[in-house]
């Protein structure tokens, strides 16, 4: 697969129809964060965008497993992409 072909399958899991599906990409990270921060006793939750970073490091270690499944490369890029987009909108 090259390049463009990932950027653009990452991109379409950020559109609308997949928030359709699983809520605002914002709301959902911030959510998870409020839940692992309470899980792991923390005083503070993690910030949405670290969320999509972690999220982002479990697929690299998906590759790690076998780096021949494309998804995890695709998924991946959408993570950061997304995390870059809520740490910029927070500026």
């Amino acid at each position: 697969m090259e390049i463009n072909d990932l950027l653009a399958e990452a991109s379409c899991l950020l559109t609308d129809a997949r928030q359709e599906t699983y809520g605002d990409f914002w709301d959902n990270h911030r959510r998870i964060g409020v839940m692992w921060g309470e899980l792991l006793q923390l005083e503070e939750p993690i910030t949405p965008e670290m969320v999509a970073v972690m999220m982002a490091m479990v697929k690299i270690s998906r590759i790690a497993n076998d780096s021949t499944h494309t998804d995890n490369y695709i998924d991946a890029i959408a993570y950061i992409a997304g995390a870059g987009e809520l740490a910029t909108q927070l500026e």
